[in-house]
């Protein structure tokens, strides 16, 4: 989870980032990592980021949650949440939480997931330490793979579509044949029995 420092603002309307359940002034995330509050991302008119142009889709943008800072003193929060851990963690979630989407390439979300298990593996072997990166790797691992899963039962479905399709149409011609092979015959037979009743 996020801490927001109090002077946070979004960079368009520069009113500062709630921290209260309301969504509209609240920071909101985009494909190309910047933040932004959910109004300003609402009134552009073009859906791209207002600081490097590049486009992204309204319906993909990301709410961050934040928590309220807590009530010690500055310096001993300052303190506590410019440690080069927690800071590489939270950029690492924030990570996850951008390539966690259908869109994003697969070796885009391979990167990341690499990415985290390394840092992870290089932190101090304690399990229990940065519990939401390693909670939410393991969330988009299971994501990906199911993506990966109906992907391969959409390919077979259409395999086994085509299979049928093809089989329909040979049971087709195989009927037809045997309907042209059967009136040949009767109508043989029909002459056979029209010499013999002669």
């Amino acid at each position: 989870m996020l801490v927001v420092h109090p002077a946070s603002c979004c960079d368009v309307c520069l009113d500062p980032y709630s921290i209260s359940s309301e969504a509209a002034h609240s920071p909101h995330a985009i494909a190309c990592g910047h933040i932004f509050c959910l109004t300003c991302l609402r009134s552009l008119s073009l859906s791209a980021c207002p600081l490097c142009r590049e486009p992204f889709r309204p319906d993909r943008v990301k709410k961050l949650y934040l928590a309220n800072p807590s009530k010690q003193d500055d310096a001993e929060q300052d303190a506590e949440q410019d440690t080069n851990d927690d800071q590489h963690a939270s950029l690492l979630l924030h990570r996850v939480s951008l390539v966690s989407g259908e869109d994003t390439p697969d070796a885009e979300a391979v990167n990341v997931v690499a990415e985290v298990q390394e840092w992870l593996k290089s932190q101090s072997g304690n399990l229990n330490s940065h519990i939401p990166l390693r909670a939410a790797v393991t969330s988009l691992q299971r994501i990906k793979a199911l993506q990966d899963q109906i992907e391969r039962e959409k390919a077979e479905c259409c395999r086994l579509r085509d299979k049928l399709r093809t089989c329909k149409l040979y049971a087709d011609l195989d009927f037809k044949t045997s309907r042209v092979v059967e009136e040949g015959l009767l109508s043989r037979i029909q002459k056979i029995e029209n010499e013999h009743a002669l």
